[in-house]
């Protein structure tokens, strides 16, 4: 059996917060070098980009939280806010309008131009997951608001991972019957 295909490297960026309940306080970068280094590491932005200031930072920030406002609307089968999707479209056009795009066999492939800086980057690679054909199969876990894509058979994924999330919802309902039988 063939392992089911990764997320797209752009819902790293979207599920870069660590706490674990639904809230989204906690950054899993401590500041704009934390956060390059991440995406670096995800495909997102090449080796050598600058680390972001603090105001850009936030600006980056923001753009995370609305295009989570957004897809996990859509992984929920609700219609976005109509604040988040303009934002989100937006953002979309901005980095359009300097995009450079290039003819290959397979299609034509849209990159950041010579100006397109991170925010950039991310706007698009947002702009390629919003378009995929398995868009349907996004899904929020349970537990925290990590999205991820669900390939898999039955009744699917509940949990963004085993590790971060299954094993504790596991354990949590393990120790509820073993309270209601003791």
């Amino acid at each position: 059996m063939a392992p089911a295909d990764p997320d797209p490297p752009i819902l790293r960026f979207v599920n870069s917060v660590t706490d674990d309940g639904k809230t989204r306080r906690q950054n899993a970068f401590a500041d704009g070098a934390g956060l390059v280094a991440m995406l670096v590491a995800a495909g997102l932005v090449p080796r050598g980009t600058p680390a972001p200031g603090a105001g850009q930072t936030a600006a980056l920030i923001g753009l995370r939280e609305v295009a989570y406002a957004v897809l996990s609307a859509l992984a929920a089968g609700r219609r976005p806010g109509r604040e988040e999707a303009l934002s989100l479209e937006a953002a979309t056009k901005s980095a359009l309008q300097d995009a450079a795009f290039a003819l290959r066999p397979g299609g034509m492939e849209i990159a950041p131009g010579p100006l397109g800086g991170i925010h950039d980057r991310l706007a698009l690679a947002l702009f390629d997951l919003l378009r995929r054909p398995d868009l349907d199969r996004l899904r929020e876990c349970r537990r925290c608001t990590h999205l991820f894509l669900d390939h898999g058979r039955g009744q699917g994924r509940r949990w963004c991972s085993m590790a971060r999330c299954g094993n504790r919802a596991k354990v949590e309902t393990f120790r509820a019957r073993q309270r209601a039988t003791g």
